[in-house]
């Protein structure tokens, strides 16, 4: 009789505890870029002098939607925030080092559209990089593919970011084949979005002995089409990893999953519709030390993503986006990173 009003107060506890998480990352950046901006540069600068951070890691928001996790839309599209990296947090201090989380407003649809926006952001991180004397730069998500795209370069001290997404993937594979006593070569792997870092994942599996077959992606301005004969694909799938863009673009295709089939989900916002029958797991990364504070929109605090994991390696050895994606599993292994293997 007392579970349902106690699930009530936890669901009551819950929503306050998160209303306050966002609550406390608006007011740090509204603050830190409206009125303490050039103070904080000032404290940044004196910070150099203990070597207090070692890494730079820049977020930024999938869709204007997305900025509401950090300010109003219409303060976030002026000139006082637009292409302009704001303090964001902190992730506290791992095997490598210490990170400074910054943020900016542009969204991807911004940065694909203006090379100028690419340009600018990169120019003013290094900025950043020399006034708090960091070793390396990562910025999340498909920003560095856009900055591929306008015939920029990402060399040190930025990095890619590839290597720790696919390392990311291949920790979680191996956990869930750990877990439900899979072995190379015996289940069927689909890869859905056979980009350039799911072509470096599918390369990196065969090499395993994994029997993976990737289904290539058609993305429109609402939503992301699999090609015809992908569905049947899908319903021979014994594990399916998912690379599109955003969580809800697999909900139309979420129903040809065969039940007991495994899902290994890298998308953002995650998979929220999920079949009965469906193992899902979230690619989620962990390293002893290491949390982001405050946490991230839609991650928990000690959840590091895969671009973030390659700064902290490169801040940590010195080597920077490594030829072998064998080399920098081995290396990442070494400093201590693991699979939360979240479901």
């Amino acid at each position: 009789m007392l579970r349902e009003p106690l699930r009530g107060v936890l669901s009551i506890f819950n929503i306050l505890y998160q209303t306050l998480i966002v609550f406390l990352r608006k007011t740090i950046f509204i603050t830190v870029s409206l009125v303490l901006h050039w103070p904080v540069l000032g404290v940044l600068a004196l910070t150099r002098i203990f070597k207090t951070f070692d890494y730079l890691f820049l977020v930024y928001p999938g869709t204007d939607r997305d900025l509401d996790g950090y300010c109003p839309r219409w303060i976030a599209k002026s000139w006082l925030f637009s292409k302009r990296p704001t303090l964001g947090g902190i992730i506290s201090k791992s095997v490598g080092g210490r990170g400074l989380v910054l943020v900016v407003p542009n969204t991807i649809k911004e940065f694909l559209l203006h090379k100028d926006a690419c340009e600018k952001v990169m120019l003013r991180l290094e900025m950043l990089k020399g006034i708090v004397g960091a070793k390396s730069i990562a910025i999340a998500g498909q920003v560095p593919g856009m900055i591929f795209r306008h015939n920029l370069k990402l060399e040190k001290p930025f990095v890619k970011g590839d290597r720790g997404t696919v390392f990311s993937i291949m920790e979680t594979v191996s956990a869930v084949m750990a877990k439900h006593c899979l072995k190379p070569g015996e289940f069927k792997i689909v890869l859905i979005g056979v980009g350039y870092v799911g072509s470096l994942l599918m390369s990196s599996l065969q090499q395993l002995g994994h029997d993976i077959v990737g289904i290539d992606i058609q993305v429109s301005r609402k939503e992301v089409f699999l090609w015809g004969e992908s569905r049947t694909l899908l319903k021979e799938a014994d594990l399916v990893i998912v690379l599109t863009p955003r969580g809800e673009d697999f909900a139309p295709y979420a129903a040809d999953l065969k039940i007991g089939s495994i899902v290994i989900d890298d998308t953002h916002p995650k998979i929220t519709k999920k079949p009965l029958g469906v193992n899902f797991y979230k690619v989620a990364v962990g390293l002893d030390g290491a949390r982001f504070l405050p946490r991230l929109p839609g991650y928990k605090a000690d959840w590091i993503p895969g671009c973030a994991v390659e700064a902290i390696y490169s801040a940590a050895t010195g080597k920077f986006n490594v030829s072998s994606q064998a080399e920098f599993n081995q290396g990442a292994k070494k400093l201590g990173f693991f699979a939360h293997l979240v479901s």
